[in-house]
């Protein structure tokens, strides 16, 4: 089994998309067989995901991932478990013991998940910034296109 990482210094990096650096590991057995460091500071995102199949990658563990990353991945047959925090060596054995949950984790109900971030499925409340706010009216909470004092202003408002 070949996992990939990205990792930020000795922790699972926050974001998928942004991580400098990835982690391949590859697992004979039961037990990590080799390592390698790859840069990824300079990976587009579509360029991030050909890359990590290229390289025969079927797990990666990693912090928080978009839609669409995860969707690229999993459509072509890796197993992602998003949403993962912590220390690169801790997921790694829980990954190895069963721990991690790719299903649970994706869909926001696995560990180190924030659920305000991910919304509810209740209520239908969804993540921050995607409600009615201000009913496009801005920063300044006025209508585009100018000030109170007639000043035509530009289509943000100021």
């Amino acid at each position: 089994m070949k996992i990939a990482i990205p990792t930020f210094a000795t922790r699972v990096s926050p974001r998928f998309d942004c991580a400098q650096s990835v982690l391949m590991v590859t697992i004979d057995d039961g037990a990590a067989t080799a390592r390698e460091e790859l840069a990824a500071g300079d990976w587009a995102p579509h360029e991030r995901i050909n890359r990590l199949l290229e390289l025969g990658v079927d797990t990666v563990i990693c912090g928080g991932i978009d839609r669409w990353s995860a969707a690229s991945l999993q459509s072509s047959g890796v197993t992602v478990y998003g949403w993962v925090t912590g220390e690169v060596e801790d997921a790694l054995a829980a990954l190895l013991r069963g721990d991690l949950d790719a299903e649970a984790a994706i869909n926001g109900r696995g560990r180190g998940v924030c659920r305000r971030f991910l919304g509810d499925e209740v209520t239908g409340t969804g993540p921050p910034g995607r409600g009615q706010g201000m009913r496009g009216r801005g920063r300044r909470g006025r209508k585009h296109g100018g000030d109170r004092r007639g000043d035509p202003g530009g289509p943000w408002g100021y």
